[in-house]
């Protein structure tokens, strides 16, 4: 059997290869390898005019994949899977704007939705009162195409449960993929606690990073195991993938998840008996009473810690007693950072310095009774807390934006659970609150909600549990 190319076929497909040789003699006689990219980025958008679910999926499919790549001292990124969110950033504004049928109904009219419009607002204002404009504005357009691509298009593509499969699919293999390679070559080398980082490149920076996004996809497994009967193959393989997923944590060693997996059982006990809000608040209080002694009469001083004494640890169980003891020095390093934060909050109380602008000016504010010997900062990491680098960044504005955000979601999540009325919907909303309780958990000692290995599993609950609740409100 033949078949015939008409002439648009073919010289779309010579104009394509010459663009390809172009591109790879261009790049290697300019000395500028990103220049090779230039097909594939024309490839791509041509897929997204001609069906952009595909690209959605792709985008899922390489966040377990996407590594970190510096085109120079000052501008980096995450490949592949950043300019594919800005791509899915530009075809969601396109597509809603041609198609605004495609969102559920009052889709920006839900209450998540205009409290996550709040805090981009906030950020947006901030960037005109910031230190460094550049730099806010950056981290502005980074979080548009990350609620562009994970909220809005979540919206737009996951439409039923097949779906949601899809979705669960294509980030489930890649990342089982990984774990089962670090777990060997983590293991090649015996396990030991002060070179687990050596198993996490290229894909993850470090051991936190890895161990975010394993304890914040796990609740996904939980949830997808209910999808398959108990005799079925694909349940006995995720049931074996929940194990593997814990093993895999315990032996990133990461405090903050070990944390995140204990807290998933307390936490569905909390949704189902209705105690969101009282839970909030309690939190509110204790921190709050916390944050007021360690001010008072400066007895933050107290806790200053033994600069000799102070240090990485080789065991595990040293490093989780010294945590305790005050001795361990990751531990120490970021009250070294949080105390910064709080002078530079007394400094600019209402915008902060600005979005982005946390690493460049903190270590002016320190104190240096806290100093670790880390506190040089070679990796240029910033708040290690989540909540605290917003109050430095966006001031107390932009941390009540963010707490009140966080409000609607658990306590509006928490409603959304008990007006369903089927139990499979009731499931996924429960197990959708639980994955981002696992976000928040892991917000506590890291700031990761703009890195790809995180931020996309908080976006993406939200879409789905505003389409959910829309759905169930038009059925009733």
């Amino acid at each position: 059997m033949t078949h015939s190319f008409d002439r648009t076929q073919i010289f779309s497909f010579l104009g394509l290869g010459a663009l390809s040789i172009a591109s790879v003699l261009s790049a290697f006689y300019m000395d500028a390898l990103y220049l090779m990219l230039v097909p594939f980025a024309l490839l791509f958008v041509g897929i997204g005019i001609i069906n952009f679910r595909v690209l959605y999926y792709l985008l899922l499919f390489s966040l377990p994949l996407s590594f970190e790549f510096s085109f120079g001292p000052s501008l980096g990124t995450d490949l592949p899977d950043e300019p594919l969110m800005i791509g899915m950033l530009l075809l969601a504004i396109v597509y809603v704007f041609q198609n605004p049928a495609s969102l559920p109904l009052g889709f920006f009219r839900h209450v998540m939705i205009l409290a996550l419009l709040a805090h981009l607002f906030w950020i947006l204002i901030t960037c005109f009162t910031s230190i460094n404009v550049l730099v806010s504005t950056k981290v502005f357009l980074s979080k548009l195409w990350y609620v562009g691509s994970f909220t809005v298009m979540t919206a737009i593509v996951v439409k039923t449960n097949e779906d949601l499969k899809k979705v669960f699919w294509c980030i489930y293999i890649p990342l089982t993929v990984l774990v089962i390679q670090a777990i060997i070559r983590h293991g090649l080398a015996g396990f030991p606690f002060d070179e687990v980082n050596k198993a996490m490149p290229p894909f993850f920076r470090n051991h936190v990073n890895y161990a975010a996004m394993l304890s914040i996809f796990l609740p996904f497994i939980l949830m997808a195991r209910q999808w398959y009967g108990r005799a079925t193959a694909t349940r006995k393989l995720l049931s074996a993938s929940v194990l593997l997923y814990v093993v895999a944590i315990y032996l990133s060693y990461t405090r903050t998840c070990y944390i995140a997996v204990l807290a998933i059982a307390p936490f569905i006990f909390v949704v189902k008996q209705r105690w969101i809000k009282p839970a909030l608040l309690t939190v509110a209080v204790v921190v709050a009473i916390f944050c007021g002694y360690l001010a008072h009469n400066n007895n933050y001083l107290k806790f200053a810690p033994e600069f000799e004494t102070t240090i990485y640890h080789d065991e595990l169980s040293d490093h989780l007693a010294s945590t305790f003891e005050g001795k361990d020095v990751s531990s120490m390093e970021r009250v070294y950072r949080w105390i910064a934060i709080a002078h530079m909050f007394q400094e600019r109380p209402v915008f902060g310095f600005g979005a982005g602008n946390f690493f460049p000016y903190y270590q002016r504010y320190t104190v240096t009774s806290f100093e670790t010997y880390i506190s040089d900062n070679e990796e240029r990491s910033t708040a290690h807390n989540y909540f605290l680098l917003l109050l430095a960044e966006q001031g107390i504005s932009g941390l009540a934006v963010f707490l009140l955000l966080t409000a609607v979601l658990f306590i509006y999540g928490e409603n959304i659970y008990y007006r369903m009325k089927s139990d499979a919907d009731k499931h996924l909303v429960l197990w959708l609150l639980v994955i981002l309780a696992m976000v928040y958990v892991n917000l506590l000692l890291s700031d990761l909600l703009e890195a790809d290995k995180v931020g996309p599993f908080f976006f993406i609950a939200i879409a789905l549990l505003v389409s959910l609740d829309r759905r169930e409100q038009k059925a009733t």
